[in-house]
């Protein structure tokens, strides 16, 4: 014989009961507030180092400022060039570069940083590779100077005899400021990835530099 359960026994059937254990809970919410706290620290470190900076001058009075984790190569100081460089960037060492180019001290300003302009595009065009300049802007100010900016983008290959390396693309800044016989180039080389945050320390070494 088939017993059959009446719809008043089905309904008064309890539905199973799933119980959450209080202290798997607590032990998950711990877990995420520990990583919380953990990823804030390691801002709040990152940006105490980035906001510690170092100081260089040159022979010749030209001063900088600098992020006191990156490298300086003032190997060329004396023949006008200073490169500071953050090692550690991912696909291309993010550079801030200040350089000085001679020019005629009777020269006008337009005519003086078009020179250096030029100079400065024929000589990448020799050292770096596929380099295509991009934009250039007269009639600017610079450190309240007569100035000008140009944009280029070339592609750095690190591939050598000993390792080989995946190219990277990286995108180049000039602002260019006029000071008697000396144009001040400030030069920014940086991955596209790491662009805009190098953008924000650029202006910061541009503005904190001083130009004899």
């Amino acid at each position: 014989m088939t017993t059959r359960t009446s719809s008043a026994e089905t309904a008064t059937r309890k539905a199973p009961v799933f119980r959450i254990n209080t202290r798997d809970q607590m032990s998950a919410l711990l877990t995420v507030i520990v990583a919380l706290v953990a990823i804030l620290a390691g801002l709040l470190w990152r940006n105490a180092v980035e906001a510690r900076v170092k100081s260089y001058a040159d022979p010749s009075g030209v001063a900088i400022a600098y992020p006191e984790s990156w490298r300086l190569d003032a190997t060329s100081a004396e023949t006008g060039l200073i490169r500071v460089s953050d090692t550690l960037a991912s696909e291309y060492p993010t550079t801030f570069e200040l350089r000085w180019l001679p020019v005629a001290a009777d020269a006008g300003d337009e005519d003086a940083l078009a020179t250096a302009l030029n100079t400065l595009a024929l000589n990448r065009g020799r050292e770096l590779s596929a380099y295509k300049l991009l934009d250039t802007q007269t009639g600017q100010s610079v450190n309240g100077l007569p100035g000008a900016a140009a944009s280029f983008v070339f592609v750095h290959d690190p591939t050598s005899l000993f390792q080989q390396g995946i190219p990277a693309v990286v995108l180049g800044e000039d602002l260019l400021a006029r000071k008697g016989e000396r144009v001040y180039v400030f030069s920014l080389l940086a991955a596209r990835e790491n662009r805009d945050l190098a953008e924000q320390r650029f202006r910061t070494f541009v503005e904190s530099a001083r130009l004899p």
